[in-house]
């Protein structure tokens, strides 16, 4: 959200706020007996002087995006980095065993816009933090979901990759629709391969209830994704739940539907009617058969 003016002005996004959100996930998490993937953005996941003796690296691949860094760019150079650094919350997620995924070096997005050369700078980021991180993660989550650069981003070692959902104005106002399904029986295809790639699903966005997605009550985003797990459960479905942590401290109401939802799917974990698992144990699973 840090290109978001409105945000960002409203002083929301800080360490305190952060703190708060990724303690809530960990805990709800932890409480449910349910793993997730993480992906972080490297330049939030280092310790904050490895992203400052970055500054060089970050100053060429803002030569070639200088809108997108036009705010953090600046923050950096200033030493501001209240709610920039995230390294405690992705050492914390670590430790108690979850997948952590890649989500870009500085949250540029990686489609078919961004030049190769961009794309270049941000692995040779990436691969300077990863160093620093003490781990080079395997799974790619897009930032915003833009997929692109494949045989790039292939050769550097990444293995699997999570779908887009199909872009346009027509597929977002379906998707605001959909919100209200309450008998939603929509269960996400299953992760498969593409060429050298495993991709899972797009997945399903947990309602972000701000702006127009504020009109859709609570009570009716659990009851949807109740369902979904409920028929994926009789079915031998799969289904994959994504947000951001950000998105719980802009809309807190988001945080009582997550912790409803994941109790519900705690206890078909618990019953033996569900399994639980990361990208890219589901990836493995999947391509292995132990999955049908």
């Amino acid at each position: 959200m840090a290109d978001n003016e409105r945000v960002v002005s409203a002083g929301l996004i800080n360490q305190a706020s952060l703190a708060q959100a990724y303690t809530f996930i960990l805990r709800t998490l932890h409480n449910n007996g349910l793993k997730a993937t993480a992906a972080f953005v490297s330049c939030f996941a280092a310790d904050a002087e490895a992203v400052r003796e970055s500054i060089p690296l970050i100053e060429q691949l803002a030569a070639l995006n200088p809108g997108w860094f036009a705010r953090l760019l600046p923050a950096l150079r200033r030493g501001a980095m209240d709610g920039w650094v995230g390294a405690d919350f992705y050492r914390s997620l670590s430790v108690a065993g979850h997948e952590m995924a890649w989500h870009g070096a500085t949250h540029l997005p990686l489609s078919a816009h961004t030049s190769p050369e961009a794309v270049a700078l941000e692995l040779q980021l990436a691969s300077r933090l990863f160093r620093e991180l003490g781990q080079v993660p395997r799974t790619l989550v897009f930032p915003r979901n833009q997929v692109g650069h494949l045989p790039q981003l292939r050769e550097f070692g990444f293995e699997t990759y999570r779908a887009s959902l199909p872009g346009g104005m027509a597929n977002r106002l379906s998707g605001l629709l959909n919100e209200w399904n309450l008998f939603d029986h929509g269960v996400m295809d299953k992760p498969g391969r593409r060429g050298a790639w495993q991709v899972s699903p797009a997945g399903y966005f947990l309602n972000w209830p701000s702006g127009v997605r504020a009109a859709v009550p609570v009570a009716v985003t659990v009851r949807r994704w109740k369902s979904l797990l409920r028929h994926a459960a009789g079915r031998g479905g799969y289904v994959h739940m994504w947000f951001h942590p950000h998105n719980l401290i802009t809309a807190p109401a988001m945080q009582i539907a997550f912790d409803e939802i994941m109790g519900f799917a705690g206890g078909l974990v618990k019953s033996g009617d569900m399994l639980s698992l990361t990208m890219a144990e589901a990836n493995k699973q999947y391509q292995s058969g132990e999955l049908p």
